[in-house]
C-alpha cells in the first residue's frame, strides 16, 4: 500500500512538473514587452528597445521554446528567427513599419502555438482505480514516453531529410532514467533543430526579406490597404524570388513541382484579396506555408551552385564571417539558465559558469577574436566570469549574480561590432597591434639579459639568449597545434592551465634573476670590475636560469599569440585580407627589432649602477603582476575557484589585481618578500663595500 502510495505522490509530481510552465501568462508578457518595446523605439530609443526585445526572449520565450520545438517543430526556428530579426531591425533603426510587421506577426505566432501547446504532446499519467496494476502503470507511462521520442526524432529526421530509423530498445530502467532527464533530452531536442536549421547567409538573408514583405503584406491586410498588401507580395515574388535567380535554383535542385508551388502560392494570395476572399488568420496560414516551402527548399540547394545568386542589398563580405551574435545568444540563454535555478552556493552552477566560458566563450573563438582586437576588455569580460564563480561560491543574493551576469552580457554585447566588422586595414591595425603589445613585455627581459652580457664581456655567450628566443617561438607554435588539434574537447582550459603554470614558474625564475641584478647594481667591486671590460666568468646555473628566463618570457604569451592570428586568419576572406595581415605581423616584428637595438643601445649608455636599477625593479614589477595573473589563469582553468573580498573591490587588470582572496594573499606575500628583499640586500651590499 505504501509503494502504491508513494507511486501516486510520484506521478502527481511529474504531472505538475510537466504543466508548471503557464504558456498563456508567457505569451502575454513577451506581447506586453514587445508593446513596450514599439513604443520606446517611437521615442528614438532603438537600443532600449533592442534589450527589450532581448528580455522578452531570454525571460519568457525561452521558456516555451523547447515545447514549441517537440510539439509543433519548425515553429521553434520560425519565432526564434523573427526575434533574431526584430533585435537586428531595432539596432539598425529600421523603417517602423517593419518592426510593427514582424511584432503583429510573432503576436499571431504566439496565439496560434498557446493551445496547441497546452494540448501537445503532454507525458500523462491518470490514476483514478487505486487497485490499478503498478506494472501496466509504469510500462504505460514508459510506452507514451517513447511514443513522443519517435515523434520527436521523426520530426528531425524530416528536418533533416533523412530516414527514419527504428531506437534500439532500451531497459526498463534505462528508459526510467530517460524519463527523469527530461529536460536535459528537450534542451539537446532543440539544439538539434537549431543545427539543422543552419542556411546559407545569403538564403538566409533572402528568405527574412521575403517573409519581411509577406508580415508587411498580412499587416497592411488587416488595416484593410489592401493595394499596398498586394504590392508588397508582388515586391516578393518578384523583387526577391525571380530577380535573385533563386527561383532558377529551385526549380532545377529542389522536387519537381516546389518552385511552381511558391509562385502559385503568391498569386493566389493577390488573387483572394482581389476576390475578398481573405481573412487574417487564412492569409497568415498561407504566409506560414510559403515560409515553410522556402525553408525546405533553400537548405535543399547546393552550396557550390549559389554563386549564381544576385541579392540585392547583401553584403558578400558577411558570407564567411563567424556569427558572434549566435555565440552571444548561447552565452545569455546558459547564464539565464544559471540565473532561474540559482538558490545559493552549488558546485554545478560554479561548473556550469566555468563550462559556458571555456566550452563556448573560448571554445568558438570568441574570446581569441576579441584579445586579438582588444586585450583590456577581454580580461575584463575574464574577470565578470570569475567574480561570478565567486559570487556564487559566497552564496551572494540572486540580484547581486543577476547584475553580475547583466554587466557580463553588456560587455559582451559591446565587442560584436569590433570582431564581426573586418576589412584589410582592421586587420592590418590588429594583426600589427598584437605583435606589439604580447612582444613588448618579452622585449625588455631580453634586452636586459643581453645588457648583462655585453657590460659583463660576455659578447660570446649571446647563443644563450638566442637559443631561448628560438625555443620559445618553436614551442609556441607545437603548444598552439596540440591546444587547437590534440585537446580539442579540453582545449580552453588546458590554455588557462598551461598560461597560469608558465606564468608562476616565471615569476620564481624572474624573482632569482632581479634580485641578482639588483645585488650586482650595488656591488661598487663588481661594477668597477665591468667598466674594465673583465670578463665575469658565468657558471653552469647561471647560464641555465638566464637561459629559461628568456625562454618563458617569449613562450608565457608565444601559444596564445599565434591562436590570436589564427583567428585573424579565419576572419580573413580575401587575398587582400591575408596579406594585410601578414603585413601587420611583419611591420610589428621590424618595430620590435628596432626597438631591440635601441633599447640596448640606451641600456649601454646607462651608467652600471642605474641600469640594473632600472631593470630589476622592472622586473620587480613583473613578477607582482605575473603572480596575480597566474592565478587568474588557474581560476579561468577550473583549478582554484575564487572567494570574493568582503568589500565591494573591482580589481587592477593592469596590475593583476584580483578582488579574490586566492589571488590577494599570495601577491601581497610577494610584494612584502620583494620590499624585505630590497631591504636585506642593500643591508648586504653596505657592509660588503665597508669590507
Amino acid at each position: 500500500m505504501l509503494k502504491k502510495i508513494s507511486l501516486l505522490v510520484f506521478l502527481f509530481c511529474f504531472i505538475i512538473h510537466a504543466r508548471e510552465i503557464d504558456y498563456q501568462k508567457e505569451s502575454q508578457n513577451i506581447k506586453q514587452i514587445l508593446n513596450e518595446s514599439m513604443i520606446l523605439y517611437k521615442e528614438n530609443k532603438n537600443l532600449e528597445a533592442k534589450k527589450k526585445a532581448e528580455d522578452a526572449y531570454f525571460q519568457h520565450f525561452e521558456n516555451m521554446e523547447g515545447s514549441i520545438g517537440r510539439n509543433i517543430g519548425r515553429k521553434a526556428i520560425v519565432m526564434e528567427r523573427k526575434f533574431v530579426n526584430l533585435r537586428k531591425l531595432y539596432k539598425d533603426k529600421a523603417d517602423f513599419s517593419k518592426i510593427e510587421a514582424l511584432i503583429s506577426s510573432l503576436y499571431f505566432d504566439l496565439d496560434e502555438v498557446v493551445p496547441v501547446l497546452e494540448k501537445g504532446f503532454q507525458l500523462k499519467a491518470e490514476v483514478s482505480d487505486t487497485n490499478y496494476d503498478k506494472k501496466a502503470a509504469e510500462n504505460s507511462s514508459i510506452e507514451a514516453e517513447k511514443q513522443r521520442q519517435a515523434q520527436a526524432a521523426a520530426m528531425f529526421a524530416a528536418l533533416l531529410g533523412e530516414e527514419v530509423k527504428e531506437q534500439a530498445s532500451s531497459s526498463p530502467q534505462t528508459q526510467k532514467d530517460n524519463t527523469q532527464d527530461e529536460n536535459i533530452k528537450d534542451d539537446k531536442a532543440l539544439l538539434a533543430l537549431q543545427e539543422a536549421s543552419a542556411m546559407d547567409a545569403r538564403l538566409q538573408f533572402l528568405m527574412d526579406s521575403m517573409i519581411s514583405k509577406l508580415d508587411q503584406a498580412a499587416l497592411a491586410f488587416v488595416n484593410k490597404d489592401y493595394q499596398k498588401s498586394k504590392d508588397l507580395i508582388q515586391s516578393a515574388l518578384f523583387e526577391d524570388y525571380r530577380n535573385s535567380k533563386v527561383e532558377v535554383l529551385v526549380a532545377r535542385y529542389t522536387k519537381a513541382g516546389v518552385d511552381k508551388k511558391i509562385q502559385t502560392k503568391l498569386r493566389t494570395i493577390i488573387r483572394k484579396i482581389n476576390d475578398n476572399a481573405l481573412d487574417e488568420k487564412t492569409i497568415r496560414d498561407e504566409i506560414s506555408s510559403i515560409s515553410d516551402l522556402l525553408y525546405e527548399a533553400f537548405l535543399a540547394l547546393p552550396k557550390e551552385e549559389l554563386a549564381l545568386l544576385q541579392v540585392k542589398g547583401f553584403d558578400e563580405n558577411t558570407i564567411s564571417t563567424k556569427n558572434y551574435t549566435k555565440v552571444y545568444d548561447d552565452i545569455k540563454i546558459a547564464l539565464n539558465d544559471i540565473l532561474q535555478n540559482y538558490e545559493g552556493f552549488n558546485l554545478n552552477s560554479i561548473d556550469a559558469l566555468q563550462n559556458i566560458y571555456l566550452d563556448i566563450f573560448e571554445a568558438s573563438g570568441m574570446e581569441s577574436k576579441i584579445g586579438a582586437i582588444d586585450s583590456a576588455l577581454k580580461l575584463k569580460i575574464e574577470s565578470y566570469f570569475s567574480k561570478g564563480v565567486a559570487l556564487i561560491k559566497a552564496s551572494a543574493s540572486k540580484e547581486e549574480l543577476k547584475q553580475n551576469f547583466d554587466e557580463l552580457s553588456v560587455l559582451i554585447e559591446s565587442s560584436l561590432d569590433k570582431i564581426q566588422e573586418s576589412s584589410p586595414m582592421s586587420l592590418f591595425i590588429w594583426a600589427l597591434g598584437i605583435i606589439l603589445r604580447e612582444g613588448l613585455e618579452a622585449l625588455i627581459i631580453i634586452v636586459a639579459i643581453v645588457s648583462y652580457l655585453v657590460q659583463s664581456g660576455n659578447k660570446n655567450r649571446l647563443n644563450i639568449v638566442y637559443s631561448a628566443l628560438w625555443s620559445g617561438v618553436f614551442l609556441s607554435f607545437v603548444t598552439a597545434f596540440f591546444i587547437s588539434w590534440i585537446f580539442k574537447e579540453h582545449a580552453g582550459q588546458s590554455r588557462e592551465l598551461l598560461e597560469g603554470i608558465t606564468m608562476l614558474v616565471a615569476v620564481a625564475l624572474l624573482f632569482y634573476v632581479g634580485f641578482w641584478l639588483l645585488s650586482n647594481a650595488q656591488n661598487k667591486k663588481w661594477a668597477n670590475y665591468v667598466k674594465t671590460q673583465a670578463v665575469e666568468a658565468i657558471s653552469n646555473n647561471s647560464v641555465k636560469t638566464l637561459w629559461f628566463s628568456v625562454f618563458l618570457a617569449v613562450y608565457r604569451e608565444g601559444a596564445e599569440t599565434i591562436l590570436f592570428y589564427q583567428a585573424l586568419l579565419f576572419d580573413a576572406k580575401t587575398s587582400a585580407d591575408y596579406s594585410f595581415i601578414f603585413i601587420g605581423l611583419a611591420s610589428g616584428l621590424i618595430i620590435l627589432i628596432i626597438l631591440y637595438y635601441l633599447l640596448k643601445a640606451g641600456a649601454l649608455k646607462i651608467p652600471v649602477k642605474q641600469f640594473f636599477y632600472i631593470t630589476s625593479y622592472i622586473i620587480f614589477y613583473m613578477v607582482f603582476v605575473f603572480t596575480g595573473k597566474g592565478i587568474g589563469e588557474l581560476i579561468e582553468a577550473k583549478v582554484i575557484t575564487p572567494s570574493l573580498l568582503p568589500f565591494n573591490f573591482e580589481g587592477i587588470l593592469w596590475l593583476g589585481i584580483y578582488p579574490y582572496y586566492e589571488s590577494i594573499i599570495p601577491q601581497f606575500m610577494v610584494l612584502i618578500l620583494l620590499i624585505m628583499g630590497i631591504f636585506i640586500t642593500k643591508q648586504i651590499s653596505n657592509k660588503r663595500e665597508k669590507i
